[in-house]
């Protein structure tokens, strides 16, 4: 065999070589390329599932806080009821005519009851409109209908006892008396009746 017959022997081997090895070079690179996607993608997903968890985590805590009060704050109702029947019972609308010794009393029941409607209002909870609107199950209870031909059938006339809710949750519901024998009411937009049914000011 001749010398070049030798050297191109030596260089179809080291071509074929070269080519074996890049076809490994590129099984490994594939291989890398595939390990390094999938990593990506583990990582994504996971930081995704940090993410809601975070959120989640934030969401609970808000709610925690937010509603934490709320057994105490149903604790504390039955004192606001209490002020506005000793009010009642002395018939406010008439304390000019009564002794200064009672005037003094109505006024320090006023200011009690004033102190603690912004202690609820602070921590959230709102009085339930309910005088003049349409019952609505969300935030009234009926304990008496009356007929009423003056005024749309459902609408609230008397209010027995106020009720409450702190944030978006009733706390507790109105207890009211609804008309009867009057005409339908028009239907108004849930969204629309639920804001109206909360009071702005406690």
């Amino acid at each position: 065999m001749s010398e070049n017959e030798k050297f191109d022997e030596i260089e179809e081997k080291n071509e074929e070589s070269i080519e074996t090895q890049s076809d490994e070079y590129a099984k490994i690179i594939e291989k890398l390329q595939a390990e390094n996607n999938e990593l990506k993608n583990n990582f994504l997903r996971a930081h995704a599932d940090m993410e809601n968890l975070r959120k989640r985590s934030a969401a609970e805590i808000e709610k925690r806080s937010k509603f934490a009060i709320s057994d105490f704050a149903r604790q504390l109702l039955p004192v606001a009821d209490n002020l506005t029947r000793a009010l009642n019972a002395f018939k406010i609308d008439e304390k000019e005519h009564k002794p200064e010794t009672i005037k003094n009393l109505i006024q320090g029941i006023l200011l009690t009851q004033k102190e603690l409607d912004g202690v609820l209002e602070k921590n959230g909870v709102r009085k339930i409109s309910a005088l003049g609107k349409i019952f609505d199950p969300n935030f009234h209870q009926v304990v008496q209908e009356k007929e009423d031909k003056s005024v749309p059938v459902g609408t609230v006339l008397e209010e027995w006892q106020t009720g409450y809710t702190i944030g978006d949750r009733v706390l507790r519901e109105a207890m009211v008396v609804v008309a009867k024998g009057g005409p339908k009411p028009e239907k108004e937009s849930s969204e629309n009746i639920s804001k109206d049914n909360i009071d702005t000011k406690v």
